[in-house]
């Protein structure tokens, strides 16, 4: 059984591992189901009515649950966690001194 994040009108709310991308829930509603990216709410497979659709967009875009269901995400999908930007290492400039010759400033 798939973590449940919220049951909200009718409508389970869940996380799976093994997934695929892009992040997304499963909402699920009497024998319906739908996958909804978190990112932009949109039904990318399945189907549930538009009415229970904006169901699961208005929780997504409520406070901070987009960030922590797509974090939760990650957490059961480890192998699609975007990898950090290697941290920049300073830029070392070669400083080129011209030999002068006798006789110049």
């Amino acid at each position: 059984m798939a973590p449940l994040l919220v049951d909200k009108e009718g409508v389970s709310i869940l996380v799976q591992g093994r997934e695929h991308l892009p992040p997304h829930v499963h909402a699920c509603y009497g024998e319906e189901e739908a996958l909804v990216d978190i990112r932009t709410g949109e039904m990318f497979e399945g189907y549930v009515p538009n009415k229970k659709l904006k169901v699961v967009q208005e929780w997504l875009a409520e406070g901070e649950n987009r960030a922590k269901v797509e974090e939760n995400f990650y957490e059961l999908n480890p192998r699609h966690r975007p990898k950090k930007a290697e941290e920049e290492k300073p830029t070392v400039k070669k400083v080129v001194k011209k030999n002068k010759k006798k006789g110049e400033k």
